[in-house]
């Protein structure tokens, strides 16, 4: 193995980037494209980053699975994907492009504004950090996935040596994600302003969890996780 960029990486190219990363490098992401969310507050503009700033083609047209289990996919290669249809209940194939960035439409409309964020940004580091990877399996003749599904199976972290590649990508993914949505250097003055903004001396802490998953247009789950890994739990009971 060698390091490189302080993470270190395995001969397949898969950054094995722990845990207590995640916030550089959802740090070194927005600083490269979008650094005026590092410093202010707001909504991370991921759909225009995924589209204007990193040169994705977002396709928000097609159901990509039968049982609405998968929200987002991320094609690493030109070549054809299977999709759903469901006026026909039949998949058919499509072709795509390298960079290709499929959203089923119910992410939104069944889902809501902050699942489809977190879908895009998901997918969004997957280019980001994983590409080389496919590049690299793909010039070395392995047969390796097109594309990238979200979401995947919940992964035992007592378990990461026995993790796949597979495994690693999805979990820095999973972890990084929501970061960028929600960068370290905005969330604390975020939930500040939302305590201030209240009228009650005894805030309930769901409200404060809503008012910021409103803010960032993340879920609330999100926001909840957050203000956990950031030990704001303790500040808003």
């Amino acid at each position: 193995m060698k390091k490189v960029s302080n993470f270190i990486e395995r001969k397949s190219l898969v950054p094995v980037i722990p845990k207590k990363k995640f916030d550089d490098v959802a740090t070194e992401f927005l600083t490269k494209y979008c650094p005026e969310a590092l410093e202010k507050p707001m909504p991370v503009p991921i759909i225009d980053i995924a589209k204007k700033k990193m040169g994705l083609r977002i396709v928000p047209d097609f159901r990509l699975s039968e049982d609405f289990s998968v929200y987002g996919q991320m094609c690493f290669t030109s070549g054809i994907v299977p999709v759903y249809i469901k006026e026909e209940e039949e998949y058919i194939d499509i072709k795509v492009k390298r960079g290709t960035m499929l959203i089923d439409p119910d992410t939104l409309f069944e889902r809501n504004i902050g699942c489809l964020n977190n879908t895009v940004a998901h997918e969004c580091v997957h280019w980001y950090k994983h590409r080389m990877y496919h590049l690299y399996n793909s010039g070395a003749g392995i047969d390796s996935c097109l594309t990238y599904k979200y979401p995947v199976r919940e992964l035992d972290e007592t378990k990461q040596r026995e993790w796949s590649d597979d495994d690693w990508m999805e979990w820095q993914a999973n972890g990084i994600a929501p970061r960028i949505l929600m960068p370290i250097q905005t969330v604390k003055t975020t939930v500040n302003s939302i305590l201030e903004s209240s009228n009650s001396e005894n805030t309930p802490r769901w409200w404060v969890v809503s008012k910021l998953a409103e803010f960032y247009k993340v879920a609330k789950v999100s926001a909840d996780i957050r203000m956990n890994e950031l030990g704001i739990l303790s500040e808003v009971q």
